[in-house]
């Protein structure tokens, strides 16, 4: 009996042990398991590198994926290098300086829509694309006061142009999305909602009319790239130039972006439809409160403004079913139609509100000869050749705007709004540009022997 438990000791002893050994084991085992990256199941298992998603996953490849696809090739990174004197160099020295934006193409053969203040000081342009391609860019025109400028790339085939959408029926709360290059980060997407149509924007240098805003980010450098629905087709072009904006972005609608840019290719500046009328800005004050308001200072002899029944005097304040605040507030929207167009007013009287349709026009040789010896009243000859000529009074008809300034004969102009004053043909182009923009007046750099003033002039 001795022998036998001696036995099962023995055995127990071993079994304990050999516990003992296993459960080392397995500890040690999963302590270096523990260190070691887990591996996961077929389910979980994660590459190495990414890879697209699958074409056919409807559940990824949402319609703002598919509208990003399809326009990423027609946006343009655009960067501008320009030079500014530094006042800590010395004297004659120039600081080179360069400031990033966006474009889109709007026509294969290499048309870019921007913003003017993305290039207007530039003194070279690299315009970038979504595939690496680099190149020069030219150009074409710029409207400082719609804030659009339109380039050329050349030698960069082949090209993908954006699809054009329409922005007069925008909704709000409908989905936008904004491709751009914010701070020189390159092809960047943002979405958002349209948060407001029709929105004025003051800036420190002017008002600038009609814009779309949206809460889509937008930063500096995204400023000329496109704001896009969400099938792909570009309703705006956004721009940043208001900075302290936070939360919301604008830009201009693609229905006058794009008009803009057909003149500027096509006559190099901005054809805003004549109504044959001049304006005035003015303020209207009714018991408890004032207004901003557009009034009709001038209905040109023989114009459509004449022909539709015009008055001097009159309130306008509609164009369609948009209010008009200011002289700016009307040539901007005007400058989504093309002249020749018909427009319907709602002008205010004495005796109440009008609608009146006006056949607009383009501004002809015969309405500025018109201005300047009925309105005017002056007769006017060149001294000198055409690089160095000086245009002349030879002449004041009485009771016209020169007589009542005090202007005579000899006195010389030599600008006119700012223009230098060389030839006729910069008059007569000076007050055709005043009169296409409904001005009142132009205002006339005029010297007298040593003596030079600037004076507005009725036209």
């Amino acid at each position: 009996m001795q022998h036998r438990s001696e036995t099962v000791w023995t055995a127990l002893g071993v079994g304990i042990a050999l516990g003992f050994a296993v459960t080392i084991a397995v500890g040690a085992f999963a302590d270096r398991g523990a260190d070691e990256a887990t591996v996961p199941t077929a389910t979980e298992t994660a590459p190495t590198t990414p890879t697209p998603a699958p074409v056919d996953d409807p559940d990824r490849r949402t319609a703002i994926v598919q509208a990003v696809e399809r326009v990423a090739p027609s946006v343009v990174s655009i960067t501008t290098e320009s030079t500014h004197q530094d006042l800590f160099r010395l004297i004659g020295r120039q600081a080179p300086k360069s400031s990033d934006g966006s474009g889109v193409i709007i026509d294969d053969r290499g048309v870019v829509l921007t913003n003017a203040h993305v290039v207007s000081r530039a003194s070279r342009i690299t315009a970038t694309l979504a595939d690496g391609r680099s190149g020069e860019a030219t150009v074409v025109g710029i409207a400082p006061t719609l804030d659009l400028a339109v380039l050329l790339l050349a030698d960069m085939d082949p090209l993908q142009s954006v699809e054009i959408g329409r922005s007069h029926d925008l909704m709000l709360g409908e989905p936008v999305i904004a491709i751009g290059n914010p701070f020189g980060l390159g092809h960047t997407v943002t979405t958002g909602v349209v948060s407001a149509t029709r929105r004025p924007l003051a800036t420190d240098d002017q008002v600038y009319q009609d814009f779309i805003q949206t809460d889509a980010s937008i930063n500096p450098g995204n400023s000329g790239g496109p704001l896009l629905n969400i099938h792909g087709k570009l309703v705006g072009i956004t721009t940043s130039i208001r900075p302290d904006a936070q939360g919301i972005g604008f830009a201009i609608p693609v229905d006058r972006a794009v008009k803009v840019a057909r003149d500027l290719v096509e006559t190099g500046h901005v054809q805003i439809p004549w109504l044959g009328i001049t304006l005035e800005d003015v303020m209207l004050r009714v018991p408890g409160d004032q207004s901003q308001a557009v009034r009709i200072k001038r209905v040109a002899a023989g114009s459509a403004g004449v022909r539709a029944g015009l008055m001097a005097g009159d309130i306008i304040h509609r164009l369609g079913d948009r209010m008009v605040l200011s002289r700016a507030d009307l040539n901007t929207q005007l400058s989504a139609y093309d002249a020749g167009a018909s427009v319907e007013l709602s002008v205010r009287r004495v005796d109440g509100e009008r609608k009146v349709v006006v056949a607009s026009a383009a501004v002809e040789t015969e309405d500025v000869e018109r201005s300047l010896a009925q309105v005017v009243g002056g007769r006017f000859a060149v001294r000198g050749d055409e690089a160095k000529g000086i245009v002349a009074l030879t002449g004041v008809r009485p009771g016209t705007a020169l007589a009542r300034i005090g202007l005579r004969a000899g006195d010389t102009i030599r600008a006119v709004d700012g223009r230098r004053i060389r030839s006729l043909n910069d008059l007569h182009a000076a007050i055709q540009r005043a009169l296409n923009r409904h001005r009142p007046t132009a205002l006339f750099d005029v010297r007298r022997g040593r003596a030079q003033g600037r004076i507005p002039v009725p036209i």
